[in-house]
């Protein structure tokens, strides 16, 4: 089953998805994933055009090659039925023996001495023909095989291409869940603290006085650790998760947006050098 090609409203709608709170990031990454994969469609199918539209431009300048040739064939083949008929008119006029005029005589060994000089024409002209054709079927195999390698050079990087965007996409989500963590530990620590500092400047007493136990000294941090941990520390991940990721995914769709304009460049540029249309080769169409 072909891959979906990657559109400028799938981008659309994703970049809609990204102004969207109620979209969870584990979603949007999701959908990211999603949207590389459609893009190696876009490029499996450049792929395939330039791969076709090369093997029809070498396959209509073979054929306009072979058909030259077989002209030139054709008009040999009159020429030496040309050259049969002129050895029978000879032949005849031997058949009565060899006439006493001399300047009959003469004509008639003039003629053989010309149909044996067109004759040895006619037989280098065919060698050469053949040998040019020999060399064009050669040289048509050679590009043939240069045409093959090149898709295969072509088709190769594509799996790996997508792997390699699958992989960078998921360390790029750990990196940002590691790193969220580790800002919410700070903001779910701070909020704490701080509240606990300003209680303390105000000169809120220790629960218990003449003591230096901190559980008693700062029991309105912990009361309000507690409280944070209880009631906002989810938000507060969530909150600093989709601040980093929607960064990331901004630019990852930014990316994205690039390498399908310079993927639609090449379609372009592969439909202006061998004049076919890009639909008309999804439709099966070859013929420029």
């Amino acid at each position: 089953m072909p891959i979906p090609s990657l559109s400028e409203t799938d981008l659309e709608a994703y970049r809609n998805d990204l102004s969207n709170p109620e979209k969870s990031t584990g979603a949007l990454f999701i959908t990211l994933t999603g949207l590389y994969q459609c893009f190696a469609g876009n490029e499996q199918l450049l792929a395939s055009f330039e791969y076709a539209s090369e093997l029809h431009s070498l396959e209509k300048s073979y054929a306009s090659k072979k058909e030259h040739y077989n002209k030139e064939i054709a008009e040999l083949k009159r020429q030496f039925k040309q050259l049969d008929n002129r050895i029978v008119a000879a032949e005849q006029k031997l058949r009565h023996g060899i006439p006493d005029d001399l300047m009959v005589m003469d004509k008639i060994i003039a003629e053989q001495e010309s149909i044996v000089e067109d004759q040895e024409k006619l037989n280098h002209a065919e060698s050469s023909i053949v040998e040019q054709i020999r060399i064009i079927d050669i040289a048509h195999g050679k590009d043939l095989q240069k045409l093959e390698q090149q898709q295969n050079n072509r088709n190769s990087p594509l799996n790996s291409k997508l792997s390699a965007f699958n992989e960078q996409i998921k360390q790029a989500e750990k990196r940002i869940t590691l790193k969220a963590s580790a800002i919410s530990v700070i903001a779910i620590i701070g909020i704490p603290l701080v509240i606990d500092i300003a209680f303390v400047s105000l000169g809120l007493p220790a629960l218990s006085k003449n003591t230096n136990n901190l559980i008693f000294t700062h029991y309105i941090f912990l009361i309000t650790l507690i409280l944070v941990e209880l009631f906002l520390a989810e938000k507060i991940r969530s909150r600093i998760s989709g601040i980093l990721s929607i960064s990331y995914l901004k630019d990852s769709l930014g990316t994205l947006q690039n390498l399908l304009m310079e993927n639609k460049k090449q379609i372009f540029k592969v439909e202006s050098e061998h004049n076919i249309s890009i639909s008309e080769f999804v439709k099966g169409n070859y013929t420029a």
